[in-house]
């Protein structure tokens, strides 16, 4: 019987393998966004870290009192900041393991590759100085010696008692020849500048201070106009593994339509790279000003677009879960959160060729010039509420959504946390409008906006659910009922809201038997208000309180909710 010796097979990467495939796609920009992203990332877990435990964490909305600086020359680059630093533990086991994912919270680092990267291909030696208040330690790395021993994957590092002093520096030297180069030209750095500007233009917002080579990076995201003839369009949704998503579609700020004073088609035309779509994660641009399939543009970008600006955020306390790769300069395509978008991108584009397309008709037809914005009216403030506080819309810049807001302390006739997903063209527009009538103010339009909103919300769902058809038979026979008159015109036929709710106490399975129960109150609620609220709104005479109005939104809600956020009934 032959002999046998067992033995080991060896499957350990070489090291020259590893950094290799780590900085081979990477560019000297993405390396430079890599190392501004560690240190936002500590920015953000300082300030959850002040935090009470039972405070939610939602994007920061100030990073006042933090600062990058980033010097760039021939002989290589240094990062400094006063944004955290790193703790002796996580130096030792986390901060440089090859693809050790991070766990930042609402983070824009994910990879666990990004210090690698930039260390390894920006230069020859890295000396890491850091402290936290508490804990200092230092870290120098030869990368030459580093890639020679392939037995050996540690490296030696140092801590000292705290300076007291928190932040960060790093220094990369030796770079090689074409990024010395590139580092030690003038327009290099002014480039790079303005690249971070466009990046981090929302962290810079939020009073995030960056430097380079000690000249302040200043915001470049590419404002809206307001109150122009293409209105700034919004749309809210959480998508089943919990990414939020905020689109906001709208005009450029210095773009003007043919026909309106100040109209130039040479100044429309060189606007051109700051049109088309912005991709943010967790408030960092991914990419910038697209106009590539990559954000839906099935076909190419011309100048019917001109004037076109709309941002897509993502935000995530997973950061994995978001739509980037790697380099986080471009998107992930195969990412649920992304593909929910993209639909919806591609129909916010058509809604402004299509506005376009008329306006341009109008225009021929009529010879007719947009008249200028009107000035806005002092409103009545409501109690207890700042101007801002009225108008706030839920821009990605501030918070995402959390839980469902109270109905005691919501003034408005929908909350924000309402998920638009299912909401398109004319119906999201009502939506919008009704997370922004603020009751205590307009209590009769918010009345009228509850029926219709209501009616649509019906409409909608049903046709969802196949059942469109079996409503409007049922309503139509409970109206020639009513009036003993046969329906003439069955095409251009709408229920209206006592036949809507007649329907749906009769057919409690439309909400199947998780919700029966919860929405079928809210109906039967709404359903002995109706005569008031038809009252209301047709007769001169009859008045209605706002706290009537306020209950009736009350009431309501409940089945306003389910109706637009639910797909099919849940059983």
């Amino acid at each position: 019987m032959p002999s046998r010796k067992p033995f080991i097979v060896s499957t350990k990467p070489t090291k020259q393998v590893v950094v290799s495939s780590l900085t081979k796609d990477a560019t000297v920009r993405a390396c430079i966004f890599d190392l501004i992203d560690n240190s936002i990332d500590a920015a953000r877990n300082r300030i959850f870290k002040d935090l009470a435990e039972n405070q939610s964490r939602n994007l920061p909305d100030s990073f006042e009192g933090f600062r990058i600086s980033l010097q760039l020359n021939g002989s290589g680059l240094k990062i400094q900041d006063n944004c955290g630093g790193i703790t002796v533990d996580d130096l030792r086991d986390m901060v440089l393991r090859f693809g050790r994912v991070s766990s930042h919270e609402l983070g824009i680092g994910v990879f666990g590759v990004g210090l690698n990267r930039a260390i390894f291909k920006l230069g020859r030696t890295a000396h890491l100085k850091t402290d936290t208040g508490n804990q200092r330690a230092e870290l120098v790395l030869n990368i030459e010696q580093y890639i020679a021993d392939d037995d050996n994957w540690d490296l030696p590092a140092e801590e000292f008692e705290s300076s007291g002093q928190i932040g960060t520096e790093l220094e990369i030297r030796q770079p090689p020849e074409e990024i010395s180069q590139e580092f030690a030209d003038s327009n290099f750095a002014e480039k790079i500048r303005a690249e971070i500007g466009r990046r981090y233009g929302r962290f810079i917002s939020k009073n995030l201070s960056i430097n380079v080579n000690g000249v302040p990076v200043t915001a470049r995201e590419v404002s809206m106009r307001e109150n122009g003839p293409f209105p700034i369009e919004n749309k809210f949704y959480r998508t089943p593994g919990g990414v939020d998503v905020y689109i906001k579609v709208g005009e450029h700020s210095e773009h003007r339509f043919s026909g309106e004073n100040g109209y130039d088609r040479e100044k429309n035309k060189q606007l051109t790279e700051e049109y088309g779509w912005t991709v943010y994660c967790n408030d960092r641009a991914i990419i910038v000003a697209d106009t590539t399939r990559t954000t839906g543009w099935d076909t190419k970008f011309h100048s019917e677009f001109y004037g076109f600006v709309a941002s897509v955020s993502f935000v995530a306390a997973d950061p994995s879960k978001l739509p980037w790769l790697t380099t986080k300069t471009d998107v992930d395509l195969n990412n649920a959160a992304y593909k929910a978008a993209l639909d919806d991108m591609r129909k916010f584009a058509e809604r402004w060729r299509t506005f376009t397309d008329r306006y341009k008709k109008n225009r021929k037809a009529q010879s007719l010039a947009i008249p200028p914005a009107p000035q806005k009216r002092s409103e009545e403030r409501a109690p207890h509420q700042t101007t801002e506080e009225r108008t706030k819309s839920p821009t990605p810049s501030t918070k995402p959504a959390t839980g469902k807001v109270g109905h005691n302390s919501l003034r408005y006739v929908l909350p924000e946390d309402i998920s638009e997903h299912h909401c398109n063209d004319k119906f999201l527009e009502i939506v919008r409008e009704a997370k922004s009538l603020d009751i205590g103010v307009h209590p009769y339009a918010g009345l009228a906006l509850i029926r219709m909103l209501f009616e649509f919300s019906v409409t909608i769902y049903m046709i969802r659910v196949g059942k469109d058809a079996e409503l409007k038979d049922f309503a139509m026979t409970k109206r020639s009922e009513k009036s003993g008159k046969a329906i003439t015109s069955p095409n251009s036929f709408s229920p209206r809201l006592e036949e809507v709710l007649a329907y749906l106490q009769e057919h409690p399975e439309t909400w199947g038997p998780l919700k029966a129960n919860h929405v079928k109150t809210s109906i039967n609620k709404l359903a002995k208000q109706s005569p008031l609220i038809n009252g209301a709104l047709h007769n001169p005479f009859q008045a209605v309180h706002r706290s009537l109005v306020f209950q009736i939104r009350d009431e309501s809600l409940h089945a306003l909710r389910h109706l637009i956020e639910q797909p099919f009934p849940t059983s």
